[in-house]
C-alpha cells in the first residue's frame, strides 16, 4: 500500500509538472501569455490540470508491474502501457478532447501510443544508465578487494 501511495504522490508531481511545463511552452508559440491565458476560463483551466494529474497517475500506477520479476519485461511493459493509454482514452474522451469518429478515435490511439512510448524510451534509458553505473561500482568494488 505505500508503494501504491508512492506511485500516486509521483502521478500528481509529474502531472503538475506536465502542465506548468505545457503553459510555458503553449504560451511562447502562442506568441505571449496573455494571448495564451486568455484562450480558456479558469474551469478549463482547473479542467485541464486534474487531466493532466489523472493521467500521469494513470502511467505511474501500473509501474508497480516492474516489481514482478517472475514476468517477462515486454509482458510488464505491455501492462503498463496498456493501462495508462486506457486511462489517457477515457480521460480526453471525458474532457472532450476526443471528437467522434472512427478517424479521430485512430488518431488520439496513435497519439497515445506515441506519448507513452515515449516516456516509456525516456524512463527505460534512464534505469539503464544507473544500471550500467551501478555495474561498474560492483566492478570497482570487486577489483579493490
Amino acid at each position: 500500500m505505500k508503494n501504491v501511495f508512492k506511485k500516486i504522490c509521483s502521478g500528481i508531481g509529474m502531472g503538475c509538472f506536465a502542465f506548468v511545463a505545457m503553459l510555458f511552452v503553449a504560451s511562447a508559440i502562442a506568441g505571449d501569455a496573455n494571448t495564451f491565458f486568455t484562450t480558456r476560463n479558469g474551469a478549463e483551466w482547473l479542467q485541464l490540470a486534474v487531466c493532466f494529474i489523472a493521467i500521469s497517475i494513470g502511467f505511474y500506477v501500473p509501474t508497480l508491474v516492474y516489481e514482478n520479476e517472475k514476468m517477462a519485461m515486454w509482458f510488464r511493459t505491455l501492462i503498463h502501457m496498456l493501462i495508462g493509454t486506457v486511462v489517457y482514452l477515457t480521460t480526453a474522451y471525458f474532457a472532450g478532447w476526443m471528437k467522434a469518429g472512427l478517424g479521430a478515435t485512430v488518431v488520439y490511439i496513435s497519439l497515445a501510443l506515441v506519448a507513452a512510448g515515449a516516456f516509456w524510451s525516456i524512463f527505460m534509458s534512464i534505469s539503464k544508465i544507473q544500471a550500467k553505473k551501478i555495474n561498474e561500482k560492483i566492478k570497482e568494488k570487486q577489483q579493490s578487494e
